[in-house]
């Protein structure tokens, strides 16, 4: 079967864990229309069924995902409007998830390969793993909720200085700043992801739906919020963010 033919999202069921996998691995996992949507389905699916504890997102071959495929951004502005909303509803879908989601990262998670590894609940990186938000190189703006995944996960500042400079922070150092959860060594980043899921399946499933509950209630509207769109707009200025408690 040749690549272009390739599913771009490989589904399997591991007991009760649901597996992701983007598989575009001669691209490393460029992010491309047929991938989002095959992730929209996958999560959808997810919530239809009641017997999935848990979700592991995962990149084919040696890296997570090298960004958005920027071959399949050449769109005119119409549908460049209908691609980043798609994007904006697979953000949520994620980051909403009713079970816990756990993305594994080998090798390169750059740009909204790097927003999509953060809206896990938990993520795995291999001590080689490198995440670069790449996106000032082509001239746009984090996506996939990064401007504030990353913030609430190490905070304002620390953020500041990897997203303005488009700054890689490789595995020990991201563990270290909290942008990522757990180490492995390289190759068993997938081997923990699935060790953390079979320990979800075996907890009381109501209980943490109801702490899923929570942030699917809250994630969504923070990442809506005129407070999000304050500090995206305070990132592309270079300025302090003024927030409103409202």
């Amino acid at each position: 079967m040749s690549q272009s033919s390739a599913p771009q999202i490989l589904t399997e069921r591991r007991g009760s864990t649901l597996v992701l996998t983007l598989n575009n691995p001669s691209r490393r996992n460029a992010l491309n229309p047929q991938m989002v949507k095959g992730l929209e389905e996958g999560f959808a699916a997810q919530e239809k069924d009641p017997e999935i504890r848990a979700v592991v997102l995962t990149g084919a071959g040696d890296h997570f995902c090298s960004g958005g495929d920027l071959g399949a951004m050449d769109l005119g502005r119409g549908a460049k409007r209908v691609q980043f909303d798609i994007s904006r509803k697979l953000a949520l879908q994620i980051a909403g998830a009713s079970v816990p989601v756990i993305t594994a990262v080998e090798g390169w998670a750059a740009g909204a390969g790097f927003g999509i590894a953060l809206l896990g609940d938990t993520v795995v990186a291999s001590r080689e793993a490198g995440f670069l938000p790449a996106f000032p190189k082509v001239g746009l703006i984090p996506d996939y909720g990064l401007l504030e995944t990353l913030p609430r996960r190490i905070g304002l500042a620390r953020a500041k200085q990897i997203l303005l400079y488009a700054r890689t922070v490789k595995g020990p150092e991201a563990c270290e700043l909290g942008v990522v959860d757990e180490l492995t060594e390289p190759g068993r980043t997938l081997a923990r992801a699935l060790e953390l899921a079979e320990t979800v399946s075996g907890l009381a499933p109501r209980a943490l739906r109801a702490i899923k509950d929570y942030y699917r209630l809250v994630q969504p509207e923070l990442l809506l919020s005129a407070d999000a769109r304050e500090g995206r707009t305070a990132f592309q200025e270079k300025r302090p963010p003024v927030f409103k408690d409202e």
